[in-house]
């Protein structure tokens, strides 16, 4: 477990940079890395393990409709503990903000008193962002980079779903193209690496690529998480005028 951040090194942003906030949201990751990744992985292990049991027993299935269902209930249930892990290192980020001790456990008990309110509004932003994209690419993009701070709103305000979209809406507000620049660049960056392992991985066991897919999802997972924290930081605290003691004296 890495060394907290002293309370005398934080310093309050005044002016909204994202350039700052990826460097800092790095600067977290690689101080707690292996919590992180830890508590990234324990949470998304079970999907994992799921899709390697159910592959090699896939030629033993006898009925179509099973070989269909397996697959969409893993998928679920990677996305219900992806978000769980998001709630978890959020936590876990502020803690680190505040000149406190990451705990695992705490981070993770956290986690589970959000859950339900995560997952709902997490449903209730992709539903949005969807339809604005069904509808017309720039309203899907608009919705996309206004609810980017909606699950750190819910975790840390410990907001409703509606209204953690709605506090996201507010908070991004005149700072939503820079927002939108990092969250295409990052996607694109997730996606061809994901690409690069099924390329690096072909010809090799469905076991191999399973794992490495993984590893990159824990990676990739952990930092989206922790940016989002970051990001949800800056934004209040250069709105608000508000330090990080204020922000999380929800915790306490």
């Amino acid at each position: 477990m890495g060394t907290p951040l002293s309370i005398l090194d934080y310093r309050q942003p005044v002016e909204f940079r994202i350039g700052e906030v990826i460097t800092r949201s790095w600067t977290i990751l690689s101080r707690h890395f292996l919590t992180f990744i830890m508590l990234v992985g324990i949470a998304e292990l079970l999907p994992l393990l799921l899709n390697v049991y159910f592959s090699q027993q896939v030629h033993e299935v006898r009925s179509i409709t099973d070989i269909d269902l397996w697959p969409l209930a893993i998928g679920l249930l990677t996305y219900i503990l992806a978000e769980f892990a998001h709630a978890i290192v959020i936590f876990a980020a502020f803690q680190d903000l505040r000149g406190k001790p990451v705990d695992a456990f705490e981070s993770l008990g956290h986690g589970v008193t959000r859950l339900i309110p995560v997952l709902v509004a997490s449903v209730l932003v992709g539903l949005v962002v969807g339809i604005g994209c069904l509808l017309c690419l720039i309203p899907g993009l608009i919705a996309l980079t206004a609810m980017a701070v909606v699950v750190p709103a819910c975790v840390v305000e410990r907001m409703g779903p509606i209204e953690s979209m709605s506090r996201s809406a507010d908070l991004t507000t005149g700072h939503r193209w820079p927002i939108l620049g990092v969250a295409f660049a990052w996607g694109l960056i997730i996606i061809v690496v994901s690409l690069a392992i099924g390329a690096a991985m072909a010809g090799t066991s469905s076991l191999a690529t399973q794992i490495f897919t993984w590893i990159w999802q824990v990676l990739s997972g952990s930092f989206t998480a922790v940016y989002s924290a970051i990001l949800y930081h800056d934004l209040r605290a250069v709105r608000e005028g508000i330090g990080i003691d204020e922000i999380a004296s929800v915790f306490d």
